[in-house]
């Protein structure tokens, strides 16, 4: 920790966890100015806010050096841009958790705006659990024309069989444990973080799906309670009327995308399920799967409505996993048998 950063950070806290905010962004300097304005209305406002930006991206990176500083904002919201030369949402947000000063580090989208309660309910939440390792909440997602009032009970499971829940952005009622966060909106206590990273095998190009699996798996299964609270809410100017490929059952078909999610998936859950679990994985993913990544009587079920695309999306998501497993083995006979890590806590799913 530099000496200018830790004495400013321990002068703004007076005794109280230090909270830090992490944004990666690219290209997308607009989204990014109402992010840093909705952290200037914090009823409990961040020490740091650390915005990582590709040098390649040379309209935000003026735009932090040059506009933002003479924005009335500014002075509410200490800001220090973090260069990043490798492409890849990863890279970023790795590049973030090496430049992180606080005791927690909240990581979100530049294209959310916090509630202005949010930073201080994060801390709450980290001040009244000492086990507390990760926090999630509600992303309320504005597709362009309206926001999403659908809501749903289950979120963030991993289910025993490989199957993963999100739901992230429908959540309400109560805290609750969960497995899994989500990207667009999450925290975590900066000692959970030690000898950790986002996973840089995960593919894709601007963006890795499944990172944020990856990354809050990891965080529970070193023992630390991972929670989402609704009430932790952002509010997510995705801006996207037609949903990505990987992340919607639609008839797009953009068959990179799909492989690469899905590969993404496998290797994120893979070491947190038992060998058992990983073959009843693998005959469920096959046979059944998911609308988003289907299976057999998944394609099928969906071939009235989407055609050829269903079948599809079928063999993209299996070229995918297939890929992963090939690679998970791979690396095994390489490095020798890996302990299976510390079981995933009961969920109510």
């Amino acid at each position: 920790m530099s000496g200018t950063v830790a004495q400013e950070v321990a002068a703004n806290t007076h005794g109280q966890l230090s909270l830090g905010v992490l944004i990666s962004t690219y290209q997308r300097p607009e989204s990014l100015e109402r992010c840093l304005e909705g952290l200037a209305k914090q009823t409990r406002r961040p020490d740091d806010v650390i915005v990582v930006c590709r040098t390649s991206d040379k309209a935000t990176c003026d735009w932090l050096a040059e506009h933002w500083p003479k924005k009335p904002e500014a002075s509410l919201v200490p800001v220090r841009m973090v260069p990043v030369v490798a492409a890849g949402l990863v890279n970023s947000r790795n590049a973030g958790l090496a430049a992180c000063r606080t005791d927690v580090l909240a990581i979100i989208d530049d294209d959310v705006v916090p509630c202005p309660e949010w930073l201080e309910r994060v801390g709450e939440h980290f001040t009244r659990d000492p086990n507390l390792g990760g926090l999630g909440g509600r992303d309320h997602v504005h597709d362009g024309e309206c926001f999403d009032e659908r809501q749903k009970a289950p979120v963030g499971i991993l289910q025993w069989f490989g199957r993963v829940i999100g739901n992230h952005h429908l959540g309400f009622g109560e805290a609750r444990p969960v497995h899994i966060l989500k990207g667009a909106n999450m925290s975590y206590r900066a000692r959970a973080l030690q000898g950790l990273g986002f996973d840089t095998r995960l593919r894709g190009r601007s963006t890795q799906p499944h990172d944020d699996l990856s990354f809050s798996l990891q965080v529970g299964a070193k023992g630390w309670t991972l929670l989402y609270d609704p009430a932790v809410l952002v509010y997510h100017y995705a801006g996207r009327a037609d949903q990505r490929a990987y992340s919607a059952i639609s008839r797009t078909v953009k068959a990179d995308e799909l492989r690469d999610a899905t590969y993404n998936m496998v290797l994120a859950i893979w070491d947190h399920l038992s060998p058992a679990r990983r073959l009843v994985f693998l005959l469920w993913s096959f046979f059944i799967g998911t609308g988003v990544e289907p299976g057999l009587l998944q394609a099928l079920r969906y071939t009235p409505r989407f055609g050829l695309a269903s079948w599809q999306r079928f063999f993209a998501t299996q070229q995918g996993k297939a890929t992963a497993v090939a690679d998970l083995l791979f690396r095994r006979r390489q490095d020798g048998p890996r302990r299976v890590t510390k079981g995933l806590p009961s969920s109510r799913a």
